[in-house]
């Protein structure tokens, strides 16, 4: 078998996080009473993504992230003064009990189980708050290590995150491969530290940083068939 471990992404690898986020914005907007259109959805969603990447690059702080995020986009769209951190908190425990499952997540699991994969996650995220939502989907059983960067107090793509993962591991990065969506965070960060990935492109992006992941697929019933042929790549 090419490789012994699979890393497995939460956020819109494993979990749908569109569905996650729309209703979570939808409860936060309600319990505030704020109108929330599908435009303002749209650039809440481009104005969170970005943040993220500013944390992923290292220019904001997650704490500076959870300030931040509702308290400027509030200010910026209705003109309020609101307690970020509150609004977050809040957000965050609407988000803590979604968990709708990515078509074909839990039949890729098991299959991967089966062909004696170890299975773990590395997902930039609050330790309780991925767990939590992962044993709601019925599928945290399936991990045998899950870290998040909360726990490793680095977030993907920074390799202190790989490291402690690899230091929680007894499988090193040469028999391991990396399964997420995150073109930045999952698969540059597998890229810069030294180890193969596969690209789950299922919201059909485009790469644009060049990157070369081992395959790239849009449906788990893809990377079935890739593992049925124990990861060897045609030329």
């Amino acid at each position: 078998m090419k490789y012994k471990q699979l890393i497995f992404d939460v956020d819109d690898t494993l979990i749908d996080f569109a569905a996650t986020e729309d209703s979570s914005l939808h409860a936060l907007f309600k319990s505030h009473k704020l109108p929330l259109s599908s435009d303002l959805q749209k650039q809440y969603h481009i104005y969170n993504q970005g943040l993220w990447r500013r944390l992923e690059l290292g220019e904001i702080t997650y704490d500076e992230l959870s300030e931040m995020t509702f308290h400027d986009f509030i200010k910026e769209h209705f003109n309020l003064e609101v307690d970020g951190n509150e609004w977050m908190n809040e957000y965050r425990s609407y988000f803590g009990e979604a968990h709708q499952l990515l078509p074909g997540v839990e039949d890729t699991l098991r299959f991967a189980k089966k062909q004696g994969y170890k299975l773990t996650v590395l997902s930039n995220g609050e330790k309780f708050m991925q767990r939590h939502r992962l044993e709601l989907a019925g599928i945290k059983d399936y991990f045998d290590l899950i870290v998040t960067s909360e726990e490793a107090h680095y977030s993907k793509p920074d390799p202190h995150a790989f490291d402690y993962f690899f230091s929680r591991t007894e499988i090193g990065p040469n028999e391991t491969l990396f399964f997420g969506d995150g073109l930045q965070s999952d698969i540059l960060g597998a890229e810069k530290y030294g180890f193969d990935s596969i690209w789950y492109n299922h919201r059909h992006r485009k790469d644009t940083i060049g990157l070369h992941p081992l395959f790239e697929v849009e449906t788990y019933p893809e990377f079935v068939k890739i593992m049925q042929n124990d990861f060897q790549k045609a030329y």
